[in-house]
């Protein structure tokens, strides 16, 4: 208990509270002074309203906890405390300056207190001075804190003067993440007013702005901008050479309750000059009250569509997925999208399975008797595959052939398998597996056409998607962040590329237009080089490149050669030949593909050679059956 005591009163007793000590002096001579209506002389008698003036508000104002806050950190709220305090000091004094002169007329305590004489106006006005002075110290001090810490944060400019924009300068005040010079609007009404102090200035501003303020870094606080306009708007800011950042779309800022951890870095999607035909975006009425059930959930793609169907009520989604974390993951995020759209009557149901489990994925369909299958569990990764094999096929092709017999047997409505640009004339194993897939699905196709249940089996290609798993924008992210120089494999290299909600969008559109055997080409847009995306990348990050011409860049890039496998080019026709459908971002492709008869005698010799590890023979059956395979090891 003393060590408490003594702990408090060590606490109490700082160099502020005599500072506040003397306030409380100062404001009982102003007081007095303003009382009296001219300059006060202290006189003996006095020395009482001083003494006393002190005696109350020390325990007072610590009893409100005003001596536990940090002075460079006062803000509302403890300014509101301070007046709180305040009021109760003053309350109190004046009851004690009522009661002495009260006590002044009874004979017995007249001894005491005869050489008091205090007005109780004192009692009011000197609480007023004393908590003005008081408030005005530590304003001063938090002012003097503030100015010192923002000399140390980078200078940013926040690009939008609305909701999100205020919201998002309150936040870095209050963290002091930046220093915040000004706004930039396109709202002529809004130029040269402030907002918190301050000012707005106009996008032609901008260039001053950045060069005479020592701009380092700007946020886009727009969240309701059309992918097209904010594009364009990344476009104009990338010659500045500053960092840029970004407020998510408008439909991840629910209630505009915007955090800190919701500004992100601008993605290379930013970049990518291609609009998505949104007029045949419904699906409502063909997942509407339907089990749909989605392999590889928890992956870039199969998470996204989890996320994009169960925002149109089907009866159950049902998530498969062999990686727990991942499976863990998207289960949270879709029931977080459930308490958002209030869909908790949408059933969601996680299963841990690999989709190499026959046994397990049989149970699975024949108890949960799903309508509508998507296939998007393989492995990608080309590296990875390329010196595991065995493991792969098993996976990407066999892995394949479960959920589409499965499908079939159980009378699935709709079946579309996720297949990728690498499977057109592949030279690696990845793309020659998911060409095997491909096959599959066209072969059982081609049977069920036949079929008195038919299920309608489809596939859609398309190539790289933006900041999945193994994207080599995430490579390059985690290089910028740690100063290492960006690797691309050569300067002529070009891919595909497209968003993972743009990719997802279309892959549903597909779905609409399926009637069995489809292979759909999702429109890339143009093909870009990978070493324009690594030094867009690094401007955007507000880095110079090391050059011939500037050796003092702040970071390089390295040519490190094609690796095994590899393509400079990647395509998306096996025959040249594709028909344009009713979405313009949405192709036919016409492709050769063999019989169910003969896919499954090649299944068997394949499946013998894979169980003996026979290397040779595998590869030659891969080489035989897949069209434009020739496996290097080189």
């Amino acid at each position: 208990m003393k060590d408490h005591a003594k702990n408090y009163f060590n606490k109490l007793f700082t160099p502020i509270l005599f500072l506040d000590v003397v306030i409380s002096l100062i404001a009982t001579y102003f007081a007095h002074s303003l009382r009296l209506e001219g300059y006060h002389i202290p006189l003996k008698e006095d020395f009482y309203t001083y003494i006393l003036c002190v005696i109350i508000f020390i325990p007072v104002y610590a009893y409100y906890g005003i001596y536990e806050s940090i002075i460079k950190y006062t803000n509302l709220y403890s300014i509101r405390r301070i007046f709180i305090a305040t009021f109760t000091y003053g309350f109190l004094l004046l009851i004690l300056f009522s009661l002495i002169k009260e006590l002044k007329e009874i004979d017995i305590f007249w001894i005491y207190f005869m050489n008091i004489n205090i007005p109780r106006s004192i009692a009011i006005i000197q609480p007023i001075i004393f908590c003005f002075i008081f408030c005005l110290i530590r304003i001063v001090i938090s002012i003097q804190s503030d100015r010192n810490l923002k000399l140390e944060t980078p200078n940013l400019v926040i690009y939008g003067a609305g909701i999100a924009g205020a919201q998002l300068l309150d936040l870095i005040q209050k963290n002091n993440m930046y220093r915040v010079i000004g706004f930039i609007d396109d709202d002529p009404l809004k130029y040269h007013k402030l907002i918190s102090g301050i000012k707005i200035y106009s996008e032609h501003n901008l260039p001053e702005l950045i060069n005479k303020k020592n701009v380092s870094n700007i946020i886009i606080a727009i969240p309701s901008l059309e992918i097209s306009y904010r594009r364009k708007l990344v476009k104009k800011l990338k010659k500045f050479n500053i960092e840029t950042k970004i407020l998510p779309d408008i439909q991840d800022l629910m209630n505009n309750n915007i955090s800190i951890n919701d500004v992100r870095s601008l993605n290379i999607d930013d970049l990518l000059e291609r609009e998505i035909d949104k007029k045949y975006h419904t699906t409502k009425d063909l997942v509407k009250n339907k089990k749909v059930l989605i392999s590889g959930a928890g992956g870039s793609i199969g998470s996204e569509l989890c996320k994009q169907i169960i925002q149109q009520n089907p009866s159950e989604i049902i998530l498969v997925d062999h990686s727990e974390y991942n499976l863990y993951r998207i289960k949270e995020d879709l029931e977080k999208i459930q308490h958002i759209y209030n869909t908790q009557n949408i059933k969601i149901t996680p299963e841990l399975i690999s989709i190499n489990n026959y046994k397990g994925l049989r149970f699975l369909f024949r108890d949960k008797l799903p309508n509508i299958v998507f296939h998007a569990a393989a492995y990608k990764h080309v590296n990875l595959v390329e010196i595991n094999i065995f493991e792969s096929i098993r996976n990407n092709y066999f892995g394949t052939l479960n959920i589409v017999k499965l499908s079939k047997e159980f009378n699935v409505d709709n079946f579309i398998l996720i297949s990728s640009d690498k499977a057109v004339r592949p030279t690696n194993v990845m793309g020659a597996t998911k060409r095997l897939s491909e096959m599959a699905v066209q072969a059982y196709a081609d049977y069920e056409k036949n079929s008195a249940n038919q299920t309608i089996f489809s596939i859609v290609r398309f190539g790289n998607v933006l900041a999945s798993s193994g994207s080599v924008i995430n490579k390059f992210y985690e290089q910028i962040k740690n100063r290492e120089p960006l690797t691309v494999t050569h300067p002529e290299v070009t891919r595909y590329f497209m968003t993972i909600y743009e990719s997802v969008h279309l892959i549903l559109q597909t779905f609409k237009m399926s009637k069995g055997g489809e292979v759909f080409l999702l429109d890339m847009g143009k093909p870009v080089k990978i070493i324009d995306i690594a030094e867009k990348m690094a401007r955007l990050s507000g880095l110079t490149l090391i050059s011939d011409d500037n050796p003092d860049g702040d970071i390089k890039i390295n040519i490190i050669g094609l690796r095994p496998g590899e393509k400079l080019y990647e395509e998306l026709l096996i025959n040249e030949e594709s028909m344009p459908s009713k979405n313009d971002n949405i192709f036919y492709a016409k492709e050769e593909f063999i019989k169910l008869d003969k896919l499954n005698d090649m299944s068997i010799e394949l499946e013998k050679n894979m169980n003996q590890f026979n290397f040779i023979n595998t590869i030659k059956i891969l080489e035989q059956y897949v069209s434009g395979f020739k496996y290097t090891n080189s």
